[in-house]
C-alpha cells in the first residue's frame, strides 16, 4: 500500500474507524490483568493459604511449562472453528482450572491438577491472541488504506504494561487493606485478599473477557473476505497525504 510517512492524524484516522482493535485493545485489560493478578499473588497464595511453600516451585513450572503444550493445541483448533471462538475455549479451560483450585481448598493434588487445567487453557489463549492481533491491522488497512501495524502493536504493548502496573497496585491495595503483615499468620480478610487476588478476580476478569469478546468482537465473522479484498487490491484507497507542517507519528 501506500509508501507515505506516518503521522498522527493518519494514524488517528485509522485508529478511531478500527472498531475491532477498540474492542480488541480494551480486553488486554481483562486477559492480562487476570495473567498479572494471578503471577502476582501467587507466592502469598501458597505460602500463607495454603500453608505450603513446596507448592510454590511446583504450581510456578507448571505455569511456565504447561502453557507450551497448550499452543499446541491452537492450530489443530483454528483449522475447526474461528479465531474468536478458539479464544473462547481456551478462556473456558483457563476458567475451569481456577474453579477447580478454587474447590480444593488447600489439597495439594487438587490444586495442581486445577493449575495444569488453567496453564493449558492460559497458554491457548495467549498463542491465540497473538494470532488475533494481527487481524485488526488487516481491517485498518481494509477500511482506511492506512497500514498502521507498528502502532498498533506499541499501543497493544503498552496497555499490557498498564495491566500489569494496575494488576500489582490493586493486589498491594487489597493486601493492606485485609492487614496483610508479611512473615506472620495472617488474619482472616488477609486470607481472603490473597485468595481474591489468586482467583477470584482473575476469574471475574477472564469471565468479563469471554462476554466481552464473544458479544462484540465480530471480525472473524467477515475476515476472510477482507483478506481477499486486501490480496486483490480492493481494500481502502490510501489516506489523503499529510499536508505542510502535520506532524509525523512517532
Amino acid at each position: 500500500l501506500s509508501g507515505e510517512r506516518m503521522t498522527l492524524k493518519r494514524a488517528w484516522i485509522s485508529l478511531r474507524a478500527n472498531r475491532p482493535w477498540w474492542i480488541f485493545a480494551s480486553n488486554i485489560f481483562l486477559m492480562w490483568g487476570a495473567f498479572f493478578f494471578q503471577t502476582g499473588a501467587l507466592v502469598y497464595f501458597f505460602h500463607y493459604y495454603v500453608g505450603n511453600t513446596e507448592l510454590t516451585a511446583v504450581i510456578a513450572g507448571i505455569s511456565t511449562f504447561v502453557p507450551l503444550l497448550g499452543t499446541l493445541t491452537v492450530p489443530l483448533l483454528a483449522r475447526r472453528m474461528k479465531k474468536r471462538h478458539v479464544y473462547l475455549v481456551a478462556s473456558a479451560v483457563n476458567l475451569l482450572g481456577m474453579g477447580m483450585m478454587m474447590l480444593s481448598g488447600t489439597y495439594a493434588l487438587g490444586l495442581i491438577v486445577g493449575a495444569v487445567i488453567l496453564s493449558l487453557g492460559a497458554g491457548q489463549r495467549t498463542a491465540i491472541y497473538f494470532s488475533m492481533q494481527a487481524d485488526p491491522v488487516d481491517y485498518g488497512v481494509w477500511k482506511t488504506g492506512i497500514n498502521t501495524a507498528g502502532i498498533l502493536t506499541s499501543i497493544n504493548g503498552f496497555l499490557g504494561k498498564v495491566a500489569m502496573a494496575g494488576a500489582g497496585a490493586i493486589t498491594g491495595a487489597l493486601l493492606s487493606s485485609g492487614g496483610y503483615i508479611a512473615n506472620q499468620a495472617q488474619s482472616d480478610s488477609a486470607l481472603l485478599a490473597i485468595k481474591a487476588c489468586y482467583l477470584y478476580i482473575p476469574a471475574l476478569l477472564i469471565l468479563a473477557s469471554m462476554l466481552w469478546m464473544g458479544r462484540f468482537y465480530r471480525l472473524d465473522d467477515h475476515y476472510e473476505q477482507i483478506r481477499a479484498d486486501l490480496d486483490a487490491g480492493r481494500g481502502a484507497s490510501p489516506a489523503p497525504a499529510p499536508t505542510t507542517g502535520e506532524s509525523p507519528a512517532m
